[in-house]
């Protein structure tokens, strides 16, 4: 019986680019010392005004097909125009001063094949900066192997900080094809992120835990204006994006049981309220300004802690013990009565939690300014959740009784049955 050679599928690499023809050609060298037999280069110039073409005409490669607009159609266009131009089974958008590491096409390829439910791969990645020496890139990632998509929203809307570099990954064009291109509903700073989770509500995803990218960081880039300044609007973009995968969980069948519904309401009004927060950095008069929040926080603080108990304050070193009077304050972390800063880990601020306790704290009040930790901690979260109740929640404060009983299940503190079936 004859048998069929299997045939490698086409891969496209599509590289956006605007006036970097310094960092492009490396880039492009990266791409063209791929192992693997069947790719095409795909250059989106987005109406460069340096010598952008020059550089891509240096290489005189049949595989790379040069494209160049007529006039700057912007980021979130020329990135759908990869999409719109792509007419192999694999796409991956590199950004024009990344680089891919020789097996990337090669790995990324054998997973997905393997793996017919995964709509994308990704790898680990490493930062370089502008003389390709390595420095530190920033984020964490999940376990590897193949991921659910619904455990991957999951972990997202539970805290996780997950970072997803656009170099590294590799779509599958079917996918592409049904759930449709980049998106803009809340930022062009978060196209990648907004396509992703909308991918994972259907269908899995694959890390590869290899180091088959590199990242590079730079002033010049967009990610360091957005992400990187005081102002930046990437930290809301991304907000608004987890948001998203809340109602995208709300769409699974993960749904059906009403205490993980539960779960993702009360992650929803947590994340729509630190949503708010970083517009109201962006916007001041959005809603009160500092020292109207102190006021009123310090007022809800002494309505529901009696005098002469002691609580611990979770603000990030910022408020200080007069923030109480006549109640005795403990911060945390605190070394000798002191602030020592955030814990390294769920399990070190679990166990400093119940040391307070079990020497008398009766409360733990969560300031505005650590709200955060109510996304990263969520080992801590969960734990005062399901165990003690809370006793106040707004848009200042966050308060556990540390004295008191866990709530009843449906009383928004009982975590439901519904962690049991996530995968390890």
């Amino acid at each position: 019986m004859a048998t069929t050679k299997h045939t490698a599928p086409q891969v496209t690499i599509a590289i956006p680019t605007y006036n970097r023809a310094t960092l492009l050609g490396a880039s492009l060298r990266s791409a063209l010392a791929q192992k693997y037999n069947d790719f095409e280069i795909l250059v989106l110039d987005n109406a460069s005004t340096d010598n952008t073409e020059a550089v891509v005409n240096s290489f005189c490669d049949r595989r790379i097909r040069y494209m160049r607009s007529a006039t700057n159609i912007g980021l979130f266009r020329n990135w759908n125009r990869a999409i719109e131009l792509n007419h192999s089974p694999y796409l991956v958008i590199l950004q024009d001063d990344d680089e891919l590491l020789p097996d990337f096409i090669w790995e990324s390829v054998a997973v997905l094949e393997r793996n017919p439910t995964a709509a994308f791969s990704f790898t680990l990645a490493g930062g370089i900066d502008l003389n390709s020496e390595p420095v530190a890139l920033p984020g964490e990632y999940p376990r590897d192997g193949l991921i659910a998509g619904t455990d991957y929203l999951y972990a997202i809307v539970n805290g996780a900080n997950w970072v997803i570099h656009a170099s590294t990954v590799l779509m599958r064009s079917a996918v592409l094809d049904e759930v449709g291109p980049f998106d803009t509903p809340h930022s062009n700073h978060s196209i990648d992120i907004n396509l992703y989770y909308r991918m994972l509500a259907a269908y899995d995803l694959i890390l590869i835990p290899r180091l088959l990218g590199r990242v590079r960081l730079h002033a010049g880039q967009d990610t360091q204006r957005t992400f990187g300044s005081s102002r930046g609007t990437g930290p809301l973009a991304t907000m608004a994006e987890r948001c998203d995968a809340v109602a995208h969980l709300l769409r699974s069948d993960r749904a059906n049981d009403a205490s993980f519904r539960q779960w993702l309401a009360d992650r929803f009004f947590h994340l729509s309220m630190r949503r708010s927060a970083l517009t109201h950095e962006l916007v001041p008069e959005l809603n009160l300004s500092w020292d109207e929040r102190i006021k009123i926080a310090r007022d809800e603080i002494v309505a529901s802690i009696d005098p002469g108990k002691t609580f611990i304050l979770v603000d990030e070193g910022e408020w200080g013990a007069e923030i109480a009077p006549e109640r005795q304050v403990i911060p945390f972390l605190e070394r000798d009565g002191c602030y020592w800063g955030v814990p390294a880990d769920d399990r070190i601020a679990i166990e400093e939690l119940e040391r307070l306790r079990g020497m008398g704290a009766a409360f733990v009040v969560f300031g505005w300014p650590a709200f955060w930790w109510l996304d990263y901690y969520s080992g801590l979260r969960e734990h005062l959740r399901s165990r003690y109740p809370r006793v106040l929640s707004n848009s200042r404060l966050v308060v556990y009784n540390l004295e008191g009983e866990r709530a009843p299940a449906g009383a928004g503190n009982d975590v439901g049955t519904w962690q049991d079936g996530m995968r390890e």
